[in-house]
């Protein structure tokens, strides 16, 4: 048996695996990019093509037509096996109105399948033999002679037509196929093939065929004399001259009827679908517009969510948002290690009335971004801030043990930035924004309260004595509790300020922390740690 090539188009591993199986004899390409099948045929030749469909019909059926304008891929075969979730009737009527050979859909079996694949191979067959005959037939009318009891005897139709379309003779097939005799079929449906036949597209094809000089293919659907309806599929083939001028065609004419029972059968099945998709093609018009609108909605709506939950983190730490968020309520917390740091701007009051207030905001606006992004970076949670005063917490939400670490080493930083700025926030009348610290350690409670305006805050004992530590302070300097220092005193190096009574009536004592030890500083001063230092906070 002489191999066939077969052009296998789209995605399914099934069907390539069952087309191996039942015709060992194929060569079997494949292709999973319809866009890529015009390019590959250009630069290969093949002997059937069979697209499969799983979405996209109308891309399918363009391609064929698309390749139909190839004077080499006229008259090859071409089947649609469509496979799409709306496969229709309709795609039936489309698929041979561009050009396919055959239309399968997913309801075809198998065994079918193959044996309607293997008929358009033998029809193919047969067609290249035979267009190989008019090939020759066609060089004078003579050697039509010698052929004419060949022509007569074989299955199919042959018709000879001039130009203008008269028809000046048909084999004895015409009659098999039609049931009339040529000069009958002539009073009752014209002289002309362009009378005779329903196919809208003849005279493209005609012109097409007299411009290529080369045969062209078209299916189109008749009725004979019994009355009923026949696919019929037409090789129009040139009869050219010695001076090169088309004088004559040949349309050889095969009824592939057959081929089409199962699709008719499943159309009478589907009858009501007609209607149904109609509906259809109106509420998915109606979908899409509404799906547009939704997609419009639910962008604004994921927009403003987002707002609302940047500005909720903004508000509340990542923990409290996601219980808010989840559970509706984020309960308060009680800690066994936090500390605590207040910062407050001394002379703030001469201050403010030296600055404008939109100057006055600019400046504190821009230490408490500044602020904001050091405890950040040291793991310190900001509470809030209240007038001049900044509060932030280390060891919460997530408790952590370098807490005290931490908040000391943020409160450095702080203060060398504000120490960094103090040229260029200086009152006209030389006033300076300087500041004081205070940090204690211990327990304390923290967590949202209410139902409206929720404000994450903290609440016991170490907070009070924080707040304490920064009133007893100084400009520049850091000042502790002892609970703090407790925790510090192996890594920085301390001066002890004696006792401070605290509101619960008894005396604490204060230190401020005065550098980094040498052995544990990455600077001079002290105001950074090293390495070593840093492994031992990540260590806790």
């Amino acid at each position: 048996m002489v191999e066939d090539r077969i052009l296998l188009v789209g995605q399914s591993t099934q069907l390539l695996n069952s087309l191996k199986n039942a015709f060992p004899q194929l060569t079997v390409f494949t292709l999973a990019d319809m866009q890529q099948t015009f390019d590959f045929i250009l630069s290969q030749d093949v002997e059937i093509i069979l697209l499969v469909v799983t979405d996209n019909f109308i891309e399918a059926i363009t391609l064929v037509s698309k390749i139909r304008s190839l004077p080499d891929y006229s008259n090859t075969p071409i089947l649609i096996f469509d496979k799409s979730p709306f496969a229709i009737p309709d795609n039936l009527k489309l698929a041979f109105q561009s050009g396919a050979n055959d239309y399968f859909s997913d309801a075809t079996q198998e065994n079918e399948l193959f044996a309607r694949i293997e008929l358009q191979i033998k029809n193919a067959r047969r067609l290249a033999e035979l267009s190989e005959h008019n090939r020759n037939l066609s060089q004078t009318l003579g050697i039509m002679d010698k052929l004419v009891l060949f022509i007569d005897r074989a299955d199919n139709s042959f018709v000879i037509f001039d130009r203008h379309g008269e028809m000046e003779w048909v084999n004895e097939g015409f009659k098999r196929l039609y049931g009339y005799q040529i000069d009958e079929f002539k009073r009752k449906f014209g002289r002309t093939i362009f009378d005779a036949s329903k196919n809208s597209e003849i005279v493209k094809k005609v012109n097409q065929c007299v411009e290529t000089k080369k045969s062209v293919n078209y299916i189109a659907e008749c009725q004979i004399r019994s009355g009923e309806f026949k696919w019929i599929q037409t090789t129009l083939t040139p009869i050219i001259d010695a001076d090169g001028v088309v004088e004559r065609f040949i349309a050889i004419e095969t009824d592939i009827t057959k081929l089409k029972e199962t699709e008719e059968a499943l159309n009478q099945k589907n009858e009501y679908m007609l209607a149904l998709t109609n509906h259809l093609k109106s509420a998915n018009t109606l979908l899409e517009e509404q799906q547009k609108e939704i997609n419009v909605q639910n962008k604004q709506i994921e927009s403003e969510r987002k707002k609302s939950d940047d500005l909720l983190l903004n508000i509340l730490p990542f923990e409290v948002a996601r219980q808010l968020k989840s559970k509706g309520e984020a309960r308060p917390r009680s800690y066994k290690l936090a500390s605590v740091l207040f910062l407050d701007f001394v002379s703030f009051s001469d201050i403010t009335r030296e600055l404008s207030p939109k100057d006055l905001i600019h400046v504190l606006d821009s230490y408490f971004k500044a602020f904001d992004d050091i405890v950040e970076k040291h793991f310190i949670e900001k509470i809030k801030t209240i007038g001049d005063a900044y509060m932030c917490v280390g060891g919460l939400p997530l408790s952590n043990k370098s807490n005290p670490f931490n908040s000391v080493l943020a409160a450095f930083e702080m203060l060398n930035y504000v120490k960094s700025k103090m040229d260029e926030t200086r009152t006209p009348n030389g006033l300076e924004w300087k500041c004081k610290t205070g940090i204690s350690t211990g327990e304390l409670i923290a967590g949202v309260v209410g139902k409206k305006k929720y404000i994450y805050d903290v609440w016991g004992n170490t907070v009070n004595i924080a707040a304490r530590m920064q009133e007893q302070g100084q400009d520049g300097r850091i000042n502790v509790s002892e609970y703090t220092y407790h925790y510090i005193k192996n890594y920085f190096e301390c001066s002890s300020r004696g006792m401070v009574a605290t509101k619960r009536g008894y005396n604490l004592k204060m230190y401020y922390v005065d550098r980094i030890k040498p052995n544990y500083s990455a600077d001079a001063d002290g105001f950074f740690p090293n390495d070593e230092f840093l492994k031992m906070i990540n260590s806790l």
